[in-house]
């Protein structure tokens, strides 16, 4: 008789106090979220590499929940939904199955699994060379474009390497010295006011919305859509093509408190952002464009709804991350590649290999 293993229950659905929650809407009006490009229109689900332009979108704490939570509630339509090649991300981190951020964010942008709470630096320490810093040095432009401060753990992957996401002014530091053409988010508090000079002087756009995290996407209506757009417009004049991270930041945050309403609304706000990029790729198709997670919060799971009315009952499990895998969405250039089951360390690779640059994990100099 074979052992199958071990299963482990920690509590019971008695036992979580996490309410179920309904959502029909801001004020009981539908979102307003801008039409949804149709997949005839997009990017060959094949389309010839090399890609010029790479576009990483990341919706932090987004998992497939809270995408289809987004679609119900924008009555059975989204963006990200038309992107023709579809997949899953495995999200475990060096030392946890459940990741953070700061590890997540790392595989993402460095290629390399790492402790939960360290950026930019491998398990045992090593600094480790981020898709951003590979794309300039290929001669390609790049940019951050976030919601939570530009110093907070997803978007500080792509540019530190501290052994803890709390050494804020130390990633402060590392990104004054990025050389970024574009960094757009929150966090001016994080910064003294030499360093914003500095990064003004510097980038080609610069704008830090708010001390800490940026608003509440119902605060800031069209924000992250009309950023990514200038966005968008400052890179494209490289003639050798740009790199840009786009994350919806505050989905994770608004998970963390199980807050059905905000959840989703962050989760629409990240979707125009996704929009503006496929209309923009619609004349331009030598770009690749990649939409994940770092990883999922709030074990949101949907127990009705009713999509014609853009209603959505939603639980959530904790306030805490779970350790799902996460979904991933691709068009255009190189796409193909990002279908199935992938670690979280392939973006990495494949997002060089579509760029037709060498993929290779680099450590730091």
């Amino acid at each position: 008789m074979k052992t199958l293993g071990l299963f482990v229950l920690s509590g019971c659905l008695a036992l979580v106090s996490c309410s179920t929650q309904r959502y029909v809407g801001s004020h009981g009006e539908k979102p307003a979220v801008p039409a949804v490009v149709s997949a005839p229109a997009l990017p060959a689900r094949n389309a010839t590499p090399p890609a010029r332009n790479v576009i990483l979108m990341i919706g932090d704490g987004m998992g497939s929940e809270h995408v289809w939570a987004a679609w119900l509630a924008n009555q059975g339509s989204l963006n990200i939904t038309t992107l023709p090649v579809n997949g899953f991300s495995v999200t475990t981190s060096a030392s946890h199955l459940v990741t953070d951020s700061a590890a997540g964010g790392t595989a993402i942008a460095c290629g390399c699994k790492t402790k939960n709470g360290q950026l930019g630096i491998t398990a045992d320490g090593k600094p480790m060379d981020s898709l951003a810093v590979k794309m300039r040095e290929a001669g390609k432009s790049a940019g951050l474009v976030v919601t939570k401060s530009i110093t907070d753990a997803t978007p500080a992957a792509f540019y530190a390497h501290v052994k803890s996401r709390k050494e804020t002014a130390a990633i402060a530091d590392a990104l004054v010295k990025s050389d970024f053409e574009v960094i757009v988010g929150g966090g001016s508090a994080d910064f003294s006011a030499e360093q914003l000079a500095t990064l003004e002087k510097k980038c080609q756009l610069f704008e830090l919305a708010a001390p800490g995290n940026c608003v509440a996407a119902a605060k800031r209506p069209g924000w992250l859509a009309s950023r990514v757009q200038k966005a968008l417009d400052v890179l494209s004049k490289d003639k050798d093509g740009f790199f840009l991270m786009v994350e919806g930041s505050k989905i994770d945050v608004e998970a963390h408190l199980n807050l059905l309403t905000g959840t989703v609304e962050e989760t629409l706000d990240f979707d125009q952002a996704v929009g503006v990029v496929l209309r923009w790729m619609q004349k331009h198709q030598d770009t690749l464009l990649v939409v994940t997670a770092d990883h999922q919060t709030g074990g949101l799971s949907i127990l009705g709804g009713d999509k014609e009315k853009g209603e959505v009952k939603g639980h959530f499990s904790t306030h805490h991350h779970s350790g799902v895998a996460v979904p991933v969405y691709a068009a255009g250039a190189g796409a193909s590649a990002f279908a199935g089951v992938q670690e979280n360390t392939a973006f990495f690779t494949k997002i060089q290999n579509a760029a037709g640059l060498d993929s290779r994990a680099r450590t730091a100099k």
